[in-house]
């Protein structure tokens, strides 16, 4: 009958059957891990050490058994005794088996690879039982070089130190590295995928970097005729940004947008810039614009507008899971309106200033044939945010029975699903809830291009509201390839139902908007997107009679 240390030795014979094979299977752990960093899934038992080849029969057949009352890690430089413990402790006591001590070593593997150490190694060295202990050998892969190859437009020193799990002379946390390369990735504009070899130095590995990155630059151009009322038919806009200020992320743009035919009519100019913190899943949004504008009317009437908008933000990026993108956010901003009216030479000027706060939660999903976007918000109004702000009765001059203290929320949804015969059906809708009378720049819109086609641009607008799109679209039309890309026609009905809130006696305090119409959208040579839409409107608004056709149209050219 064999004893105790027998049952060690053939414990550690089986496992040194395959020691052979242990760089080849941990090289090939790594490079399943780091693929799936740079998004390839994988499933959680691909990563995990084989098991142990079949011991032999007279192994197997073995039923003897042996006290145990401690398990030795040698090697081992990145877990806690604590987690060692709990991963050990379940397969100590008498009477233990080979089977026992083969599970607490796939145990304490299992403890390397929930916290991200998968180029770890467990072994079962020859040995004799003494006093119950048994001595089990980690074999940690620590990473030996790190380049980074092919960046062009990003620091190849900052792309290394945005990923400090792939740090040389460390064992790699593949968790950590995954989280840290989607976040490298996270713009669009540079891609990063790891690409893992056998290190120079034996017992390491050598990682690359590999950079597909483009300029930092972009811009935009556009064109289209989605105007409001006695104002020109054309709008036009233009942006530049640039998404890698300081090789730290740091994004900056600046756009304008206004009436070609006369721009003293509508001009806006705006600007955004946008920190991430580095090192957390944190970013820091600041936001502002200025308008004017001068609109003359039916009767000699003209509204001057002029305001400008300052703001700030903080913005939590969830870290990714599965198929969702999801970012919580809160901000203030310090908004200055001040809006007259003038008839000749008489006049009456209407300014406000107040500062609302913003919490807003942000959502995306893109799957296989599906994507989703979701975005809510809470805004709140304060009567005054330290000394800044109008009064309630400058608000109630300019709205009847308006506060500076209010909240509203909004919810917007828009998604698409690709049908088996590669069709789409799109789905837009936006509502908006209040229980207070609001100024107009809080106000819901409805009409226009990107509202209810057929109507006007924000020709009807109310406190509360719902706004909603559906369209089916045909399959991408091949027959301008490789010229005309992702042309599709369409079909679609757009409505609206807009009210509001202690409306003045004989005042109109309802509208509602809804069309039908055909249209068409394309990508000419990957820099060019057009779109046409043909609408029929069939509710009567007040600058839009039913059954009176419109047709909006659409150019931008982007860099």
């Amino acid at each position: 009958m064999r004893n105790a240390n027998e049952i060690a030795k053939e414990t550690a014979r089986s496992v040194r059957n395959r020691s052979s094979k242990g760089d080849t299977g941990r090289l090939s752990r790594m490079c399943l891990a780091l693929l799936g960093a740079a998004g390839i899934g994988w499933h959680g038992g691909v990563l995990a050490q084989q098991a142990p080849e079949s011991v032999p029969a007279a192994a197997q057949a073995d039923t003897r058994q042996v006290d145990i009352s401690e398990y030795i890690v040698r090697g081992n430089t990145v877990l806690d005794a604590r987690t060692i413990e709990k991963a050990v402790t379940p397969f100590l006591g008498p009477k233990r088996t080979l089977k026992d001590i083969e599970n607490a070593r796939d145990a304490l593997l299992a403890a390397y690879n929930a916290k991200g150490y998968q180029s770890v190694y467990v072994d079962l060295p020859e040995q004799q039982v003494n006093e119950g202990i048994v001595f089990l050998q980690v074999s940690e892969t620590k990473v030996g070089r790190v380049r980074v190859v092919g960046a062009q437009y990003n620091s190849p020193a900052e792309i290394r130190n945005q990923v400090p799990a792939l740090k040389e002379g460390d064992v790699p946390d593949f968790t950590q590295a995954q989280a840290e390369l989607t976040a490298l990735n996270r713009g669009g504009k540079r891609q990063v995928m790891p690409l893992v070899k056998q290190g120079a130095v034996p017992g390491t590995m050598d990682v690359d970097l590999k950079v597909d990155d483009s300029s930092p630059w972009r811009g935009s151009v556009g064109l289209n005729n989605d105007y409001s009322a006695d104002t020109h038919h054309l709008r036009a806009s233009a942006s530049i940004g640039y998404d890698n200020l300081w090789q730290l992320g740091h994004s900056l743009s600046l756009s304008f947008f206004g009436t070609p035919q006369d721009f003293n009519e509508t001009r806006v100019w705006s600007a955004s810039y946008s920190a991430p913190l580095r090192g957390t899943n944190w970013s820091i949004e600041a936001s502002g614009y200025v308008s004017n504008s001068n609109v003359s009317t039916v009767g000699g009437t003209s509204v001057l507008g002029k305001g400008h908008s300052v703001g700030v933000k903080a913005v939590y990026t969830v870290p990714t899971t599965g198929e969702w993108y999801h970012s919580f956010s809160g901000g203030i901003d310090f908004k200055d309106n001040k809006e007259g009216l003038r008839l000749g030479a008489t006049g009456d000027d209407v300014p406000l200033r107040y500062a609302p706060i913003t919490l807003a939660y942000s959502g995306f999903r893109q799957g296989e044939k599906s994507q989703y976007g979701l975005n809510l918000s809470m805004v709140s109004g304060t009567s005054r945010f330290f000394g800044y702000g109008s009064n309630d009765t400058q608000f109630d001059y300019k709205r009847y029975k308006s506060s500076p203290s209010f909240t509203l929320f909004k919810g917007d949804l828009n998604g698409s699903y690709t049908l088996p015969g590669n069709e789409q059906l799109g789905v837009r809708l936006s509502a908006q809830m209040t229980d207070s009378a609001l100024i107009s720049t809080e106000q819901m819109a409805a009409g226009g291009a990107s509202s209810v086609r057929g109507y006007l641009s924000a020709e009807a607008t109310g406190d509360y509201g719902l706004v909603g799109s559906l369209e089916l679209r045909s399959r991408p039309l091949a027959l301008l390839n490789p010229w005309v890309e992702n042309w599709r026609v369409y079909a679609f009905t757009d409505g609206g139902y807009l009210r509001l809130r202690d409306p003045l006696p004989e005042q109109n305090d309802s509208f509602n908007l809804a069309s039908v119409g055909i249209g068409t959208n394309f990508t000419l040579m990957q820099r060019v997107s057009g779109k046409l839409d043909l609408a029929y409107p069939l509710k009567k608004v007040a600058r839009t009679e039913a059954h009176d056709w419109r047709l909006n149209f659409s150019v931008n050219a982007n860099y």
